[in-house]
């Protein structure tokens, strides 16, 4: 580049306008290299240029190559605005008119992450011995000349472009045989670097009017140093953690990347992003408010507000809208607002989609009931008294509710219950089944070994073999060494007519086994596991026999646990639990069958097969962070809504139960009760069948009774006329039998 010339002057100053895309935008770290000049604009031809021909856009293009070929071994993504000798239009503003469009579009969408870098070499017509090297770049603070005005953009980007010339300056006069030029560092009004959308600098690599700068100017020694220089320039400059809010301002640069992380740390809605690595490596933002559709992920979006949750929302049919961090439904085109706040006097006062939310706006109001209108259950009231009372045959009252209907619902489950209005002493209804006068009744289902167990427990659950017009009459049988493969059974088991959960061990299936299979009179046998659960030999042997046997198994536990439920139909929500500890998925499991739920087991990370499953459903995390992390937990919200997902989980296996008993006590209502170790697997598996044959919880513990179960216990004995505990395996000891009685009667 000349200086002190006319036509320079005209360069720096010539107006831009507005231009047309025509690149689409790049992701990553990009760097466009601006060769200065090109076809009919030299440049100076500094102090040989005229004899040698060697002028600066050779020698700008020369360069550029030099450092494309470093910037690309260190990961860049670049861009030459020209490779070879052309210009961009006359005269020269529209020469650098459109250099700069083409620079523009490159960077488009991605301008935080792109760098503009224009190559030239300097000249001074009056004085040859003038030499070294100097950086341009805009500066801001030096006003803006409102003839010539910036990008808007270069506006917001002017603080990184004197970051950016900073270091490049550094680096070269570090690292290149060069010393620095009289401009040195210059905050200059150039027309590329005031128009680049994008932190921007100009280079001038020395003098060509000095005949040794020019000299070295031209040795490859010299542009290899200038290209590594700006090669380590370049990753300084991307060797920062940013700090951006929610709408993707940039707040803050820093160095350090703890510093960034404290700053980030004390505001809300912001995150860090690694520049170098092209990472966020910390985030606090919480899009809250989440759009759901009942059956179109693609619908799906997530909003920091809730005003624009709802805008976008109401473009759509079937879909809701979720605060998703107190999981409260905002609004929905396809719910019903069944949950109602009800005065004596000024009758209905809201009208909500959830029970939680209703009676937290009747809290703010005297004489109020929330109520169910599908149901006429009162879930709270401030004023209304219980005054219809189920009664058992013993004229024990097992509940009391406000209203008529769900007390008869209630007192359906048992013989021999009515329902009295406590008001005036008057039976308002009988359940039509008379009472069961017998006693309280404790049955062992054990043998000596847990296959044999498990077979007992198949005979107690089809006494005389599979009724003649069964429609399955299928077994599923499981290893017993095990449990991974057979987490998942008990829903299968429900489908397929309820079918009993039956053991083997790996390589030999006992005779009293084959001898049940024969008894129940059973068609078809599904393994759960692969060949080193249940061998080929075992499966071949049953084969032999006539049945049909059939294997489900995957490479892993999650992949066995998916193909299991690919065979359920019409599954209504998802017990989530780790792949890695029985408990929590044993004592979900007859639940889970009695719900029509499936079984989905997860690892520190949800695999995406599993969790495109579970979308759309009800789903019950069991167990804590330890079993089942915080992230699992935050991606099933953030794909079904925290209205659809609640965590069930207490501080060990056993207080995790009775969160799950609780949690869906309306749906296991029975007369009975069965009970196993929860310190092994194969008994409470077995038994899950049988749980889901008679509607009842099945409850694990081990040698002490824990505080949370007996709690369970004591309160389900209470509203319920309980009068068969059916305790499976010979493990427990008699003091927690006798214990668990005492509770239930």
């Amino acid at each position: 580049m000349k200086k002190s010339i006319p036509l320079f002057l005209f360069v720096l100053f010539a107006l831009s306008i507005p231009h047309s895309s025509v690149h689409a935008a790049e992701s990553g770290k990009v760097v466009i290299l601006d060769p200065g000049h090109g076809g009919e604009y030299k440049g100076t031809v500094g102090y040989s240029g005229d004899q040698t021909g060697y002028v600066e856009k050779k020698a700008n293009l020369d360069e550029a190559y030099q450092v494309r070929s470093v910037l690309e071994k260190k990961g860049y993504t670049v861009h030459m605005t020209r490779s070879t000798d052309k210009d961009f239009g006359s005269p020269v503003h529209t020469d650098l008119r459109n250099r700069i469009n083409i620079a523009n579009d490159w960077a488009k969408g991605n301008n935080d992450n792109s760098i503009f870098i224009s190559l030239h070499h300097n000249s001074d017509a009056v004085d040859p011995h003038v030499r070294g090297y100097e950086t341009y770049y805009y500066d801001i603070n030096n006003g803006v000349d409102e003839d010539f005005p910036p990008d808007q953009l270069q506006i917001k980007y002017s603080p990184e472009s004197k970051r950016l010339a900073h270091i490049m300056h550094q680096e070269i006069l570090k690292d290149v045989s060069i010393s620095e030029g009289p401009e040195g560092i210059t905050g200059n009004d150039l027309f590329v670097t005031r128009n680049a959308q994008m932190p921007a600098v100009l280079v001038e690599l020395g003098y060509m009017s000095n005949p040794q700068e020019e000299a070295l100017i031209k040795t490859s020694s010299f542009q290899n140093q200038v290209a590594q220089a700006i090669g380590k320039a370049t990753d300084q400059f991307f060797s920062v953690f940013e700090v951006y809010d929610d709408q993707n301002n940039r707040l803050k640069i820093y160095a350090d990347k703890e510093d960034a992380l404290n700053y980030a740390k004390s505001r809300e809605n912001v995150y860090v992003f690694d520049k170098m690595n092209q990472k966020r490596i910390y985030s606090n933002i919480s899009q809250r408010y989440g759009v759901y559709h009942v059956s179109n992920p693609s619908i799906n979006q997530w909003f920091n507000t809730k005003e624009d949750a709802l805008t976008y929302a109401e473009h759509w049919k079937h879909t809701r809208v979720v605060d998703n961090d107190t999981g409260e439904i905002l609004w929905s085109n396809y719910l019903l607002k069944d949950f109602i706040v009800e005065h004596p006097k000024n009758g209905i006062l809201s009208k909500n989609y959830q029970a939680q939310s209703a009676i937290d706006y009747a809290k703010h109001w005297k004489h109020t009931a929330v109520i169910n209108t599908k149901t006429d259950q009162v879930h709270w009231t401030n004023y209304l008294t219980k005054k219809f009372h189920v009664n058992a045959p013993s004229k024990r009252t097992l509940k009391q509710f406000y209203h008529q209907k769900p007390a008869v619902e209630y007192a359906k489950n048992w013989a021999g219950t009515e329902v009295v209005n406590s008001e005036n002493d008057s039976v308002v209804w009988k359940n039509p089944q008379k009472g069961n006068s017998d006693p309280f009744e404790s049955t062992e289902i054990s043998s000596h070994a847990r296959e044999t167990t498990a077979v007992e427990v198949s005979k107690a659950l089809y006494p005389n073999g599979f009724p003649k017009d069964h429609a399955y009459k299928t077994v599923i049988l499981s290893t017993s060494t095990a449990y991974a493969d057979a987490l998942s059974a008990a829903p299968l088991a429900a489908q397929k007519g309820n079918a009993p959960i039956l053991l083997s061990r790996p390589n030999k299936i006992r005779p009293e086994v084959v001898n049940e299979l024969k008894r129940l009179g059973t068609e078809n046998v599904i393994i759960l596991g692969g060949p080193n659960a249940i061998s080929e030999q075992i499966k071949q042997q049953l084969s032999s026999k006539g049945y049909t046997v059939d294997r489900i198994a995957g490479k892993n536990r999650i992949e066995t646990n998916q193909k299991v439920n690919a065979e359920l139909k019409n599954v209504q929500g998802a017990i989530v639990a780790s792949s890695h500890s029985f408990p929590d998925a044993l004592g979900a499991a007859p639940i889970a069958a009695i719900k029509n739920w499936a079984i989905v087991l997860t690892n520190e990370k949800m695999d995406n097969k599993s969790k495109a499953f579970v979308n759309f459903k009800q789903i019950a995390i069991v167990g804590g962070p330890g079993v089942v992390s915080d992230q699992v937990e935050k991606d099933l919200i953030k794909q079904n809504g925290k209205d659809r997902v609640v965590r069930l989980a207490g501080t060990q296996r056993y207080e995790t139960q009775q969160k799950v008993l609780h949690y869906f006590r309306e749906d296991i209502s029975s007369s009975y009760v069965l009970t196993a170790t929860g310190e092994n697997f194969p008994d409470a598996l077995s038994a899950s069948s049988l749980a889901y044959k008679y509607n009842a919880p099945l409850v694990l513990t081990d040698d002490k009774l824990d505080p949370a179960t007996d709690q369970f216990l004591t309160q389900y004995g209470h509203s319920s006329v309980v009068k068969h505990l059916r305790v499976v395996g010979g493990v427990l000891k008699d003091q927690v039998v006798q214990q668990i009685t005492s509770d239930l009667k």
